[in-house]
């Protein structure tokens, strides 16, 4: 079997990996929406199949492209392709108004055509190979592959998360010793803050803000973080308003008709139901009239409603972010440097700002705790900054690991 790493090799983003024997099985087709280099590379040759992951862009936001001119069979979990259909549609728009057309939407329906819905634990032959999906946490839907082609186990880590959240369940691992893993080293160098201490801390900054008469902005991505945060302050707070504005609560409502992919479903509908909409751009100024706490597409402050309301919030009011910021985004601008750019023009906002580390990825325990469990006969390590030094401390504990380059094939 030939492995050829297409995307998120030494890199974080465009995941995209193609497994080459009696059939073409393509791990993931992301994109990195906010870089330069946006696209996987270009595959050897066309999958028959194609195994998504999870919804995040970063894993399917190139899939349409590859029904072009085939029609390869795609599998994911029922989540997966619900939310991973919005989140295309989404995208297209954001890379439209760049002037890319990268696919269009003819090719997005014929992958929706072609697609199959597979639950945790369930086999699935795949021509002469078999595919099982095990729970991955990260998100609601998130599945770690494991791939059989008969010669060779491979499992696929996508990304995934050890302990369970308000929303996701903790990973369940594939049977011991597989030929190879494939593992995201995205948090390779450092550990996450217990979720406890973080919703501790999240909870004293919001106390604080709304005393003050302030209001609380959360920039949280659409699918997991919304779902997860909204979950956090309703905990911690019984009677705060709660508006949710921008995909966040698509995805919400979406995500309402999946109960056995969250955790603690009956306490997310409870919450969710407690919560208030913005479906109106005109309702968007009369939720800053009173405390209050935003719940706001997007993430990092690119797109989305989450920066319009920044940029209105005073002294008394604070932003808090809760995930990762890509370099040279609002978010990771205003971290860092203090402002965000609108129409061109650097703003330093008037609200307060901070950040917390709620990710939704493995750290450097769990990354290691899964090679530990899963003992595989070869590692490699993908999706992360350093995953030369990863795969070197890998190499240390006794394992048998490697960090492929951009465009690498490699026999196993």
């Amino acid at each position: 079997m030939e492995m050829t790493f297409l995307g998120a090799a030494q890199e974080v983003g465009r995941s995209c990996i193609l497994l080459s024997d009696s059939e073409k099985i393509m791990l993931d087709c992301g994109l990195k929406i906010h870089a330069s280099e946006t696209y996987p590379m270009q595959p050897p040759a066309q999958p028959d199949y194609v195994i998504a992951s999870h919804a995040h862009l970063d894993h399917t936001g190139f899939l349409p492209a590859l029904y072009r001119h085939d029609k390869p069979e795609l599998i994911c979990t029922p989540p997966t392709l619900a939310m991973g259909e919005t989140i295309i549609a989404d995208s297209m728009k954001i890379m439209a108004n760049r002037g890319e057309f990268p696919f269009r939407q003819a090719q997005v329906k014929r992958m929706l055509q072609h697609a199959t819905k597979l639950s945790y634990k369930k086999w699935y032959e795949i021509g002469d190979s078999s595919l099982t999906f095990y729970q991955a946490g990260h998100i609601p839907g998130a599945a770690m592959p494991e791939v059989d082609t008969g010669n060779r186990r491979i499992v696929y880590s996508g990304d995934f998360k050890g302990e369970a959240t308000h929303t996701t369940f903790p990973t369940e691992f594939a049977p011991k010793n597989p030929d190879v893993l494939i593992m995201e080293s995205t948090y390779s160098d450092r550990d996450h803050p217990k979720r406890k201490e973080l919703e501790s801390q999240l909870a004293e900054q919001m106390t604080e803000t709304l005393e003050n008469g302030g209001t609380v902005l959360l920039p949280a991505f659409a699918i997991g973080r919304t779902q997860e945060l909204m979950r956090i302050v309703r905990t911690v707070n019984k009677d705060v308003d709660i508006w949710v504005d921008g995909m966040g609560w698509k995805v919400s409502e979406m995500l309402s008709h999946f109960s056995s992919y969250m955790n603690e479903f009956k306490k997310f509908r409870y919450d969710m139901d407690s919560c208030n909409p913005i479906m109106h751009r005109k309702d968007r100024d009369r939720v800053l009239r009173r405390p209050g706490v935003i719940i706001a597409t997007a993430g990092m402050l690119q797109g989305g409603p989450a920066l319009s309301y920044l940029l209105k919030l005073g002294p008394e009011s604070r932003a808090i972010f809760t995930g990762y910021c890509v370099p040279d985004t609002n978010g990771h601008n205003l971290l860092n440097k203090g402002y965000v750019e609108y129409d061109g023009v650097h703003i330093k906002p008037k609200a307060q700002y901070s950040y917390l580390d709620f990710s939704a990825h493995a750290g450097r325990s769990e990354l290691f705790g899964l090679a530990e469990k899963l003992s595989p006969q070869k590692i490699f390590c993908m999706h992360g900054d350093r995953c030369p030094d990863f795969a070197e401390e890998l190499k240390v504990e006794g394992f048998d690991a490697y960090a492929p380059a951009l465009g690498e094939t490699v026999k196993v």
